[in-house]
């Protein structure tokens, strides 16, 4: 009697396979997507909370933004980097720049007397 797969076992097992993989290939795809989404919201969560911060340690320059509704103030990111707010070398997923090669600015404002910070890359 002789050992081995006959022709037609090896391709019923090529076909499971190839089965398997278009099954799967697209779900990877999916959650490898939603990982990079996820980071890039990570990435401007961080800038957005480095600046709250920035502008509750700096209440005497920011006391009108705090107080009257609609006002609205732009921050430098080179400030938050010389502050020690966030650190030069966060780096963007999308665009895998530095932080401070996008050169960015953060927007505050008050609206109906709570801060909204929004990222602004250029």
């Amino acid at each position: 009697m002789k050992k081995g797969f006959t022709l037609i076992e090896l391709l019923a097992i090529l076909a499971l396979l190839g089965v398997i993989i278009l099954v799967s290939v697209p779900s990877i795809i999916s959650t490898n997507k939603q990982s990079e989404e996820n980071n890039y919201k990570q990435f401007i969560a961080n800038i957005e909370n480095a600046a709250e911060i920035y502008v509750e340690t700096h209440e005497e320059t920011y006391s009108a933004l705090k107080t009257t509704p609609g006002v609205s103030e732009t921050i430098e990111i080179e400030k938050l980097i010389k502050g020690n707010y966030i650190k030069s070398t966060l780096q963007n997923p999308k665009t895998e720049k530095t932080i401070s090669e996008e050169k960015g600015t953060i927007t505050v404002k008050n609206e109906d007397g709570k801060l909204v910070y929004t990222y602004n890359a250029n």
